[in-house]
């Protein structure tokens, strides 16, 4: 098999509250656990977004937060310290300190976002890379093309001039609809790498527009064969 780059997405962190209809957007603390150890005892070296413009070390992996959940603070940081592990965490800038409106709160339990001291904090300690969602957090795919660049780019201009937070990469929710490869022609006109909502691999070589892979047995396959 071919080496390639994979990029872990995760959601939320920790147990689905009672009633929820996205189970799926779940990773139980345990196995976040068990992969970032499982991943370090293989060899693996974590990246974020502004290490594809260097050398790639043998073996790399991203790890990718969608959100910017309470969780990350609480649970995921503390992991990211204890592994050294770098990571990036994809937020909606308008959303810090409240929770995610994307979501009607009438049919799904919110949860709570981090504030902005808190994503200073993340970003102060170098494990945490941070990059955007857009505003809202909103599927900006449903959007045209013009009008989603805008928004990212407003959203990143305000990481970088509020929250003096050098942003290292724009995204799209996993499993976003784009038949019309919308998120490279958003994409296009940005000076950041782009993590599309689609799954797959990506190349050594790849720079702007990344895949996801979504942790599941046929990722650890992939990551077993990578590089063997």
């Amino acid at each position: 098999m071919n080496p390639f780059v994979p990029v872990l997405t995760y959601q939320k962190i920790g147990y689905p509250p009672k009633h929820s209809r996205l189970t799926k957007e779940w990773t139980s603390v345990k196995q976040l656990n068990k992969t970032l150890s499982w991943l370090q005892t293989q060899g693996y070296h974590f990246i974020t977004p502004l290490d594809l413009q260097k050398s790639l070390p043998e073996k790399p992996v991203m790890l990718v937060f969608m959100g910017g959940y309470q969780s990350f603070y609480e649970v995921v940081f503390p992991l990211l310290q204890k592994y050294n592990a770098f990571a990036t965490l994809l937020i909606a800038t308008d959303t810090l300190g409240t929770y995610n409106s994307w979501q009607n709160p009438y049919k799904e339990p919110w949860q709570n976002i981090l504030s902005a001291k808190q994503l200073k904090e993340l970003y102060q300690s170098g494990l945490v890379q941070i990059g955007s969602l857009g505003l809202d957090g909103h599927n900006l795919l449903e959007d045209t093309p013009d009008y989603a660049r805008s928004l990212l780019e407003e959203s990143l201009y305000r990481l970088e001039k509020l929250h003096k937070i050098k942003p290292c990469a724009a995204g799209f929710w996993p499993k976003s609809k784009d038949k019309k490869s919308h998120a490279v022609t958003i994409g296009n006109g940005l000076n950041v790498p782009v993590i599309t909502s689609r799954y797959g691999k990506n190349s050594l070589t790849e720079k702007k527009f990344l895949c996801q892979l979504r942790p599941g047995w046929w990722t650890w396959f992939l990551l077993w064969r990578n590089f063997h």
